[in-house]
């Protein structure tokens, strides 16, 4: 039987040092460590460029906080964004950690951080004007999110422990794929997943919009199509398949028979 979405949220949630749980569907979670974040304008305007990118975003001013969250993080991968000062201390202490994808450091000095940042293979760069970073930031992640997805081909979770297992867990995705095919499902469980989407995106006005256009002329022959596209659902639909977690099951079934 097909989980729902409140199963696929408990396996997708990332864990917060204040005992919340955000949702995070996606392979990339974003992190901002500065103490002036949210004080200014730009970097408010700043939030919502990232998230066109990179949707779920964590904001923090405490090195500890942003330090424990990241360690917490095991399902995603990590974009760091970080102030000079901060990341002087902070990096060090969790450049090595296997979730840390890449960082990027903000600062009004250039050359102070840059002596620093160039010992750290996973600082792609120290800026000091904030377009720069996002910009720069922007490109990488499309590699990155290139990268992903030629890990993603197979479904199989390659850390298993013996040939027979990886076996089982192949045959078993096949006969899912098979059930899928042949179950008929109910309008109810379109707009559930319209829901979900929603929930997720909730304050990026950029993905909602895509979103209400899906909802409102996605259609069984164009899901080719939509998972070709570049939004929210492309990236929660990989993230389902490579944790094995096929609540988005209504929208697998119309990418198989198209």
């Amino acid at each position: 039987m097909a989980t729902t979405s409140k199963d696929l949220s408990t396996n997708f949630y990332s864990p917060t040092t204040d005992g919340n749980l955000v949702r995070n569907f996606e392979s990339f979670t974003c992190v901002w460590l500065d103490q002036t974040i949210d004080q200014t304008d730009e970097s408010r305007l700043a939030e919502q460029e990232l998230r066109r990118i990179i949707n779920h975003l964590f904001t923090c001013n405490d090195e500890k906080q942003c330090e424990q969250y990241i360690q917490d993080v095991t399902q995603e991968k990590v974009v760091l964004i970080v102030s000079g000062r901060l990341g002087r201390s902070l990096v060090p202490h969790i450049h090595d950690l296997p979730q840390l994808s890449a960082c990027y450091v903000f600062c009004a000095q250039e050359k102070p951080h840059r002596e620093w940042a160039d010992h750290y293979p996973k600082v792609k760069g120290v800026f000091v004007d904030l377009d720069k970073l996002i910009r720069k930031l922007s490109d990488d992640q499309i590699d990155r999110d290139k990268l992903e997805e030629s890990a993603q081909i197979s479904v199989i979770n390659q850390h298993s422990q013996s040939l027979e297992e990886r076996n089982a867990i192949y045959m078993w995705f096949q006969l899912y794929i098979e059930v899928l095919l042949r179950m008929h499902h109910k309008l109810s469980d379109r707009k559930e997943l319209i829901d979900l989407c929603k929930n997720t995106c909730t304050g990026n006005d950029f993905e909602l919009n895509m979103i209400k256009e899906f909802e409102t002329k996605y259609k069984p022959e164009n899901a080719i199509y939509w998972y070709t596209r570049e939004s929210c659902l492309y990236r929660m639909l990989n993230k389902a398949l490579r944790f094995q977690h096929f609540d988005t099951d209504l929208y697998i079934k119309d990418v198989q028979l198209n």
